[in-house]
């Protein structure tokens, strides 16, 4: 009897996971750079409505591979970190942003992406379910009405 308790208790409790799915995405965008570029920057803003802390651990994408970064100042120069993962609280917004954390495109399998391209993007968390978006090239001054539209 107490075992059947036991197993009962643990499955009410798995219950209880975290929903990685509950994870906004919104403003996903590419900066458009020149055909020669070697990397590109991913930008996109995270909600975690949830009341756990959700952990990007990457972001993955057919058109080329992406690492987790960071830029800050550093004696006066800006520069730029790789970072292992990227924390999102529980009822926060983190933003990949210039300036910023971000993620850098770099090894593209079909050339740099151009404006006006769409650019799958697959984010892989450490709790639940991969979440596929989608991400818009766009050049900077597009950026900024892009993400008033997204307001909306």
């Amino acid at each position: 009897m107490r075992f059947r308790l036991l197993g009962l208790g643990l499955l009410c409790l798995s219950s209880l996971g975290v929903n990685a799915s509950e994870l906004m995405v919104h403003n996903a965008w590419i900066r458009a750079m020149p055909p020669s570029s070697r990397v590109v920057p991913v930008y996109l803003t995270l909600h975690n409505p949830g009341n756990t802390e959700l952990i990007l651990t990457g972001i993955r994408s057919p058109r080329g591979r992406i690492a987790l970064h960071q830029s800050m100042m550093h004696n006066d120069m800006m520069r730029m970190q790789p970072v292992a993962q990227i924390s999102i609280p529980a009822h926060a917004v983190v933003k990949l942003a210039p300036a910023g954390l971000h993620g850098m495109m770099s090894n593209f399998s079909s050339g740099v992406p151009a404006e006006g391209d769409t650019v799958p993007l697959t984010l892989i968390l450490a709790q639940g379910e991969p979440l596929k978006v989608t991400a818009e090239v766009l050049n900077l001054g597009e950026q900024a009405e892009h993400d008033m539209h997204q307001q909306h």
